[in-house]
């Protein structure tokens, strides 16, 4: 038990024994991703800040499923036998065209139908309206959909307060007032990763740089080439008076201006974000000791905010200035369409650079509002569930804990690659079972998309389709099998050949 010291609160040596309380089981609807950073770690911080609010005492995060994939009704079921509550969220998922069906008009893929057979309450938590500037509005049954959503919450907490402001009136107006605030998670990163916060940092002038201007925002009429081409005049001006310059991207799509900054000779360093198995926590070190971030994600804003970075941000999207006005600076958005754009950015850089002792003490104090409001949610949600009152503190994972949750995340990870592998077989081998076929053309299609998996280096699915092979035509077991599925071999992980296949073509 040592190696689990320091995980669990201390115990109670003296005295009366602490009363019982119930622990809630939560089932939580989250996107893993390792492809976008800030969904990387917020669902992770989710998770966290129910399962060490009152030091794990009132809430326990037990399972999850992929909040894009279709809801069934055996997921239904599960979910009304196991958990006494279900967590939607965060992230902006009330967006029409990410994750676009018919049967909700946002993110979450869940009929009325089986939205009506949930019995257990809902948790919306920190969830955002994402829609775009001068996107088109949300396609039925949107309005239908959320109002039942509400109507199931015992929480429905939005993450900003233009969401709040700009999805009330899709709301039964009797509603309105239940519309509450939940801050993003990833903004209390301080609180949940203490131990990586940095109470002081060194005065020097680092700048983090994210930047995508999508096809999204080119139809409301911004132009990336002209904003790339403008914000590295200001970058290049910076690198003159002495400031170093650090391209931070978030995801793949980041890496258009990433690339043509390089090229362009205006980078000091690099640190990727996305797609590293073991950087769950890799962007949280890393604003823990940068002062100043511009980015135009939401997230990266949110997420250096949370480790005290300055986060600087282009008006590109509503959120980004919803989130400059909820922290109390509505100035450090900058709008890339404005006349005199190259001078109001390099401004507002040196301006928070002037003034950086001052605004970081600033900012911490909205960040520990943010804490509080959270922790009072919590105790307000375990309320409305259990008719109990509980204190509102927190314990946040131990560096262990940390790493053994990473391990779990990564594991939840690869089990719903897994399981999406499983469904697109099916699908595909109910399509072959659809038409006539011989005997010798199933053994014939199972072996060469096998074959065609392999060379892809996607080898968890070549085995799976080997395996069925093997299944459907036992004598096929004696030939000889490929290197990568015999010998030693077959016991390597497929996740872990892959990786070793990539290394040796490098």
């Amino acid at each position: 038990m040592a190696e689990l010291e320091g995980l669990l609160p201390d115990r109670q040596t003296e005295g009366p024994a602490p009363e019982r309380v119930r622990r809630l089981r939560l089932f939580h609807f989250d996107i893993k991703t390792l492809g976008n950073y800030g969904d990387t770690l917020l669902f992770e911080a989710v998770r966290q800040v129910f399962n060490g609010f009152g030091g794990g005492r009132y809430f326990e995060v037990t399972d999850s499923r992929p909040l894009r994939d279709p809801v069934g009704p055996a997921l239904v079921r599960h979910i009304n036998e196991n958990v006494d509550a279900v967590v939607i969220g965060g992230g902006g998922l009330f967006l029409r065209d990410t994750n676009a069906n018919q049967r909700s008009g946002w993110q979450w893929n869940i009929s009325l139908d089986l939205l009506r057979r949930i019995e257990k309450p809902l948790i919306i938590f920190g969830v955002g309206n994402n829609r775009f500037i001068d996107q088109e509005d949300f396609a039925p049954p949107f309005v239908e959909h959320v109002n039942l959503v509400l109507e199931k919450s015992v929480f429905f907490g939005l993450r900003n307060t233009g969401s709040m402001e700009t999805i009330r009136p899709y709301l039964d107006p009797a509603n309105h007032h239940r519309v509450e605030f939940q801050p993003c998670p990833t903004t209390l990163s301080s609180y949940l990763f203490p131990d990586l916060w940095r109470s002081e940092l060194p005065d020097e002038r680092r700048l983090g740089l994210q930047m995508i201007v999508g096809r999204r925002q080119e139809r409301a009429g911004f132009s990336a080439d002209a904003i790339y081409t403008d914000v590295l005049e200001v970058v290049r001006r910076l690198r003159g008076d002495g400031w170093s310059i650090e391209s931070v991207p978030h995801a793949r799509a980041d890496l258009g201006f990433a690339e043509r900054a390089e090229r362009e000779g205006a980078l000091d360093g690099e640190i990727r974000l996305f797609n590293d198995p073991d950087g769950l926590y890799k962007g949280v070190e890393y604003f823990a000791g940068l002062p100043f971030l511009l980015g135009t994600r939401g997230h990266a804003q949110m997420v250096p905010f949370g480790m005290g970075s300055i986060p600087l941000s282009l008006h590109v999207h509503h959120k980004t200035g919803y989130f400059a006005r909820d922290i109390g600076h509505p100035e450090l958005t900058v709008d890339p369409r404005a006349h005199d754009f190259v001078h109001r950015l390099y401004a507002v850089v040196n301006e928070a650079a002037e003034h950086r002792v001052a605004l970081r003490k600033e900012l911490a104090e909205v960040r520990a509002g943010f804490y509080q409001q959270t922790m009072d949610n919590l105790s307000n949600i375990y309320r409305r569930i259990t008719g109990r009152s509980v204190t509102a503190d927190h314990l946040a994972y131990t560096p262990f804990a940390r790493g053994l949750s990473a391990r779990g995340f990564l594991q939840g990870l690869h089990r719903e690659a897994a399981d999406a592998r499983v469904r697109s077989l099916t699908a595909e081998l109910g399509t072959v079972r659809d038409q006539p076929r011989t005997e010798t053309e199933v053994r014939g299609w199972l072996d060469r998309r096998a074959r065609e998996a392999a060379a892809a280096r996607d080898l968890a699915t070549a085995r799976a389709l080997r395996r069925a092979l093997e299944a459907v035509a036992p004598e096929h077991d004696g030939r000889v099998r490929p290197r990568w599925d015999s010998g030693p071999l077959r016991a390597v992980p497929a996740p872990l050949l892959d990786l070793a296949r990539g290394l040796l073509r490098r």
